[in-house]
């Protein structure tokens, strides 16, 4: 009995710990004082396909097309059309991690999230990472449309993307998406 009982202890906190998320969502790696519970920013839930744009282009080039999902959990995933190998990037993995509701200066709602995803190697790209993406999105529940900035690091294999120390030189782009709704 006290053998069962011990097992059972280990999986419930195998499966608590495998319930939260634990990126950290806050790219700057502080607490927000305008930290809101994530049932705050439910109508955000869902899969947007997205466009993306380089920031600060003069034509606002186009980078790629994403899929982008929040689940009620604060989990994200990230999957990009330029996964392949967008040119000046190594092909790369999906992306996975955690985001977090906040309030900007105004009491409006928006959401921070970190995603993570590795680099392949290949021959002009000998050296694998880790990207660590910044996203910061707001969403219009009329629209069913997010928009945001997204913040682009690459971080040695051997590095910590989670540590802000480590993150330098960042590419920064921004992006505007639909919901994905059923039929």
């Amino acid at each position: 009995m006290r053998r069962l009982a011990m097992v059972l202890s280990a999986t419930a906190l195998l499966q608590a710990g495998t319930l939260a998320p634990t990126v950290n969502a806050n790219p700057a790696g502080t607490k927000s004082a305008g930290e809101l519970p994530l049932s705050d920013c439910l109508d955000l839930v869902g899969t947007y396909l997205t466009k993306n744009f380089k920031k600060g282009g003069s034509d606002e080039a186009f980078a790629s097309r994403s899929l982008l999902s929040f689940t009620n959990g604060g989990h994200t995933f990230f999957t990009d059309s330029g996964e392949a190998k967008e040119p000046g990037f190594g092909p790369f993995s999906d992306g996975r991690g955690a985001w977090r509701c906040v309030a900007d200066e105004k009491g409006a709602t928006k959401a921070l999230a970190t995603v993570l995803d590795f680099t392949f190697q290949t021959q002009s790209n000998p050296e694998q990472q880790i990207a660590r993406l910044n996203f910061e999105a707001r969403y219009d529940a009329q629209t069913k449309m997010i928009s945001g900035t997204i913040k682009l690091y690459f971080v040695p294999l051997t590095g910590d993307p989670l540590e802000a120390s480590s993150l330098h030189d960042g590419d920064a782009y921004q992006f505007t998406g639909l919901r994905v709704e059923a039929p």
